[in-house]
C-alpha cells in the first residue's frame, strides 16, 4: 500500500487501466467533466456508491484504502450468475413507430437482466399490440440470432432488425420471391409486411419471454 496515494489517484489509475477517458467517466457518473479535476483526495460516499455500481469489478477497499487488488475476483457464485446475464437493448420491438437496433447500440452500456438460460444473446422489450394476445406490450423477449442465409424457421415469431427499424412478427416466405420475407402480426388489424432480405441486419429467434425480470 502506498500511503501517499489518494482515492483520486487510485480512481485515475483505474480509469487508465480500463481505457476510460475523463469525459466518458463524467458522462457515466452524470457529473461535469471538471469533476475529477476539482476532486481533492477523496469523494462523498454517494459518489463512491455510484462508482462501484457502474464498475462492480472495481475493488471498493482498494479504491478507498489501497487494500488488496484493484480488480475484485468474482466468486464462483457470481461467475455462475454472470453466465445468465444478458444486455437489455435500449430500443423496443415495435409494431408501428420503429427504432434502430444494430445501429448505435453499445451492448457494454446496456442494462443487464437475468435470462432463463445462458444460451441467449440479448433481450428486448415489446411495444404495441400487433402481436397480442400471444405477445403483449411490455413483455421482455429473450432472443438469439439465427443465420438467416442458411435457414429460417418459417411460421415462428421472430425479432427482425432491419434498416427501417425493429419488428417482432411471425416470419413466412414472401410471395414477392426469395429476396423477401413476409412479416405477419397475430393481431389481424395489422397488414402483412414484405421486407427485402437486403434490408435486414439480423433475425433473432425468440427463446423465451417474460413480463417479470431481474435486473442488475
Amino acid at each position: 500500500m502506498n500511503e501517499q496515494e489518494t482515492v483520486k489517484d487510485r480512481l485515475l489509475l483505474f480509469l487508465k487501466s480500463e481505457g476510460i477517458s475523463k469525459s466518458e467517466f463524467a458522462r457515466r457518473m452524470e457529473v461535469s467533466v471538471a469533476y475529477l479535476g476539482a476532486m481533492r483526495k477523496s469523494m462523498p460516499e454517494e459518489k463512491v456508491a455510484k462508482v462501484t455500481s457502474l464498475f462492480p469489478h472495481l475493488n471498493r477497499d482498494w479504491l478507498l484504502y489501497g487494500e488488496g487488488e484493484m480488480i475484485r475476483k468474482p466468486s464462483r457464485r457470481k461467475s455462475e450468475i454472470d453466465r445468465y446475464m444478458v444486455p437489455l437493448l435500449p430500443v423496443e420491438a415495435q409494431a408501428g413507430s420503429l427504432q434502430m437496433f444494430s445501429q448505435g447500440v453499445s451492448l457494454m452500456e446496456c442494462e443487464r437482466i437475468m435470462a432463463p438460460s445462458p444460451d441467449i444473446d440479448c433481450a428486448i422489450r415489446v411495444s404495441g399490440d400487433s402481436m397480442e394476445p400471444n405477445i403483449r406490450s411490455g413483455t421482455i423477449l429473450f432472443i438469439k440470432r439465427i443465420n438467416e442465409k442458411a435457414f429460417i424457421p418459417w411460421g415462428h415469431p421472430m425479432v427482425i432488425d432491419s434498416e427501417n427499424g425493429v419488428l417482432v412478427k411471425v416470419v413466412y416466405p414472401s410471395e414477392e420471391g426469395k429476396e423477401f420475407i413476409e412479416a405477419r402480426s397475430y393481431n389481424e388489424r395489422y397488414p402483412d409486411i414484405h421486407i427485402p432480405m437486403s434490408c435486414l441486419y439480423g433475425i433473432y429467434r425468440i427463446v423465451s419471454q417474460s413480463e417479470i425480470t431481474t435486473t442488475f
